[in-house]
């Protein structure tokens, strides 16, 4: 498991992002906050599809984390990389905490799509399966 400093990447959890205000999809400062992790030019699936295949095996590339300070302390984050893009799991043990974090996956879904992360986003519990 890696430990990585994501503070100030996600939105803190307050009542604010909770509402029904109409999402802003990748505003000049989100693409600049995100801009170090985007590729110079975006890559196509044809070109992912490629990479996944000379790894060897059938397996897509996958690897963990554990939010370890802020709001989302204690979610495990589990991303692979599949054809369509990132499948990006959070789970947590504080049902309070998923179904608020439910309430935004749509919308942090189509902000990551916005910042050029083509993914799928699932919030599950610990004990959930995450397929």
């Amino acid at each position: 498991m890696s430990r990585i400093d994501i503070e100030g990447a996600l939105s803190l959890l307050s009542g604010v992002h909770f509402g029904d205000a109409p999402p802003r999809l990748g505003t000049k400062r989100e693409q600049q906050q995100f801009a170090r992790y985007l590729p110079p030019r975006p890559r196509s699936s044809q070109d992912m599809a490629q990479a996944m295949a000379s790894t060897g095996d059938g397996n897509p590339m996958q690897t963990e984390y554990c939010i370890v300070s802020g709001p989302l302390s204690g979610t495990r984050i589990s991303v692979s990389l599949a054809i369509h893009g990132l499948n990006i799991v959070l789970s947590h043990v504080d049902r309070d905490l998923i179904e608020r974090l439910q309430r935004v996956q749509t919308r942090w879904q189509r902000q990551l799509h916005a910042l050029g992360f083509p993914c799928l986003l699932e919030v599950t519990h610990v004990g959930e399966p995450d397929g």
